[in-house]
């Protein structure tokens, strides 16, 4: 049965660490693995499953764990491992080597309902991102959200996409109606939700107006396949300056209203209530986060 999680029973989420870029790094590439903690991206998956080849499974596994190793827990980078999917007879061994590095969650593709997490709670203690990748990972999204080890949903639009048979659309009409729907599982289970990636990495433009549309239905953030995507994804899903200095107005004049006993003001011609004043209160402490990290 799925857990059901009302509004007084919300999960802790990542409100300590900035979802914005999360970039896919492959195990089996040494080079990559070294670089990738020095930039700024808000987090790397360390990816296992579909940029290794089979034969490289094994030391792309000892790579990862000495990566984990070599790169600390809890600072501003998170360090997450994506194993194979528990479809294929390679996930339990990818979990027995990579655990003892302590990564900050697990990634696990194509999961389809909560059934497919229930064996993990057995072997892991960290928490789960859950890629929603089918058709049927996508109604069933509120469920895997819901799950107690569940932490975070990513977006696999690429294999979304050709599950669906939907050709090609840089506006993504045809995935417009999963994207929601898995974006108000994840809100209405209380963790984050990130979009997945744009593949081409030569087409800048496609990429910012992609990262502008998935902000604008509602994501955290983006995964990411290239460094070069790192800057435009962190300057797009933060508010600008104009927004964070008509956040600061309206959280003085809230402030200011509150001293007087009031419940309401008015800001640039616009009603504030509580509602607005904590909006505005979050777009400020995003954006003072990512002060420190960049």
């Amino acid at each position: 049965m799925a857990l059901i999680i009302g509004p007084r029973q919300m999960k802790p989420h990542l409100d300590t660490h900035l979802l914005r870029s999360i970039l896919y790094v492959p195990g089996s590439n040494l080079k990559t693995l070294a670089k990738a903690p020095t930039l700024k991206a808000d987090g790397l998956i360390l990816d296992l499953e579909d940029s290794v080849a089979p034969e490289a499974k094994i030391q792309a596994r000892q790579n990862v764990v000495e990566t984990l190793r070599q790169t600390a827990s809890g600072n501003r980078c998170l360090r997450v491992v994506r194993i194979n999917g528990m479809q294929s007879d390679l996930w339990s061994d990818d979990l027995e080597a990579i655990l003892p590095g302590k990564p900050d969650a697990v990634a696990i593709s194509k999961i389809e309902s909560p059934n497919d997490l229930d064996i993990l709670t057995e072997k892991i203690s960290c928490p789960v991102w859950a890629m929603i990748e089918s058709p049927l990972g996508v109604l069933n999204a509120f469920a895997i959200a819901s799950h107690p080890c569940v932490t975070c949903l990513v977006m696999g639009s690429s294999d979304l996409t050709r599950a669906m048979k939907i050709p090609g659309d840089p506006e993504r009409i045809g995935l417009r109606l999963v994207l929601q729907q898995t974006i108000l599982a994840a809100r209405a289970a209380g963790i984050p939700v990130l979009d997945g990636v744009f593949v081409n990495i030569q087409d800048t433009d496609g990429f910012i107006n992609e990262c502008r549309g998935g902000a604008l239905l509602g994501f955290d953030g983006k995964t990411i396949i290239h460094p070069r995507q790192i800057e435009p994804a962190n300057r797009i899903f933060l508010p600008n300056a104009d927004e964070v200095e008509q956040a600061q107005r309206i959280v003085n004049a809230w402030n200011a209203a509150r001293n007087q006993g009031e419940e309401i003001c008015v800001v640039d011609g616009r009603l504030v209530e509580r509602l607005h004043a904590d909006q505005a209160a979050q777009r400020l402490a995003k954006w003072e986060m990512a002060q420190k990290y960049d």
